[in-house]
């Protein structure tokens, strides 16, 4: 089944700058070819269920790699049964509308 989740990751204790950290979990992205966009709070994921989660556990295992004591996740997941939609095209029918 395929996923869309919107997804918000933050190190604690790592510091304040947080963009070094976004970057290295992008990059996990990046390599296990899922579709994204990087938004102002978070990442938009679309996947499978397996790959999504298995993002987001490499994501708090690099994160706590690189010095963070704890990692915050807050995940919010849609799927569907009735339409098979991507990203930009969920994107794409509301700036339809708005036209």
């Amino acid at each position: 089944m395929r996923v869309i989740a919107d997804v918000n990751i933050t190190p604690l204790g790592a510091g304040a700058s947080l963009s070094s950290h976004v970057a290295a979990c992008e990059e996990i992205i990046e390599e296990a070819g899922l579709k994204y966009h990087l938004h102002a709070h978070g990442t938009n994921l679309e996947g499978s269920w397996e790959e999504v989660m298995r993002v987001i556990q490499r994501c708090h295992d690099v994160l706590h790699e690189r010095g963070a004591p704890r990692v915050d996740s807050s995940i919010r997941v849609a799927t569907a049964t009735d339409k098979d939609q991507s990203l930009e095209e969920r994107v794409n029918k509301v700036e339809k509308r708005m036209r």
